[in-house]
């Protein structure tokens, strides 16, 4: 049989937990929350995943900021938004480095995503710029002679629908937060 019971899933997950020596934890709604978002601030990368109007997937890698557990991409725009516009169902990967079982630590994200430009939503631009403004500096002093330009900017909000944390250190193989 190729796919397993949730019975059956749940006691794998609790096996490589406890084969760790940990016993595996079951977090409330609001502490599984506060895991992603402090999981979210110790990142800025993650895989966006989108789906064209043709059914083809495609993930990009790209930079975000975070409120809470709203995610902000900007980017000058590309296959990604139009994907979106199409369809603004996504999914998000973010995961750290390991090369143990333990270390496993990341999560899985999916959330419903919409586009902003500046012309058209001025408000909401200059309400999430600040959270950039750590890359705009950045992205200034290493490229010479070019200025970041929001005119030409696109930003991607995304709204969280299904989030599953995972740390196998702390004992949760799963820790799902569900709109």
């Amino acid at each position: 049989m190729i796919k397993l019971t949730e019975e059956e899933r749940q006691q794998l997950l609790t096996s490589y937990v406890n084969g760790l020596g940990i016993e595996r934890r079951h977090l409330s709604k609001e502490e599984t929350e506060q895991e992603i978002v402090k999981f979210l601030s110790l990142n800025n990368v993650c895989v966006l995943s989108t789906v064209g109007s043709d059914g083809k997937p495609r993930s990009t890698v790209v930079d975000y900021e975070h409120e809470g557990m709203i995610i902000y991409i900007m980017t000058e725009g590309g296959v990604k938004v139009d994907n979106i516009l199409g369809n603004p169902n996504v999914s998000l990967g973010i995961y750290a480095p390991h090369k143990t079982m333990r270390g496993v630590m990341g999560l899985n994200y999916q959330g419903t995503a919409e586009v902003f430009t500046f012309q058209e939503h001025k408000d909401i631009f200059m309400k999430v710029l600040p959270l950039f403004s750590h890359v705009i500096e950045n992205f200034k002093k290493e490229v010479k002679g070019v200025t970041p330009r929001p005119d030409v900017m696109k930003l991607i909000r995304i709204s969280p629908v299904n989030v599953n944390f995972i740390c196998y250190a702390r004992g949760l193989p799963e820790a799902v937060w569900t709109k």
